[in-house]
């Protein structure tokens, strides 16, 4: 039998869109801190790429809190040791450090400069 969703269309990938006070800074931040390469800033809207990663920054609605927010950004990657210590090395707010999970993934989270989370993960061999 031929499978009926052959030809549905594929993601490959998701990007964020956070609200930020100050986008060319938080921009800037994420190029020095975290490596990302500045794509643009234009119109109250900003973005960053590193890899195949992007992330987006666009003006908050008044009142809007980061730190507040529950949940957080999730970054798939490959070699997360060496991530992990380039973060350390630039100093960035590690709020959770690299460990192994039990559902199969070797993790760790950030805290951007808003107060966003970010964590990082990579899918372990088994």
């Amino acid at each position: 039998m031929k499978n009926p969703f052959s030809k549905a269309p594929r993601l490959f990938g998701v990007g964020a869109v956070l609200p930020v006070p100050d986008i060319e800074a938080t921009a800037r931040w994420y190029c020095d801190m975290l490596g990302f390469t500045l794509d643009f800033v234009l119109d109250g809207h900003g973005s960053v790429v590193r890899c195949n990663v992007g992330i987006q920054f666009t003006i908050p609605l008044s009142g809007f809190d980061p730190r507040k927010y529950p949940g957080w950004t999730y970054i798939f990657t490959e070699n997360i040791d060496p991530l992990f210590e380039e973060y350390k090395a630039k100093g960035v707010t590690i709020t959770s450090d690299l460990e192994t999970k039990g559902h199969g993934m070797r993790e760790f989270q950030i805290e951007d400069c808003n107060g966003f989370k970010l964590r990082f993960g990579q899918y372990l061999k088994g």
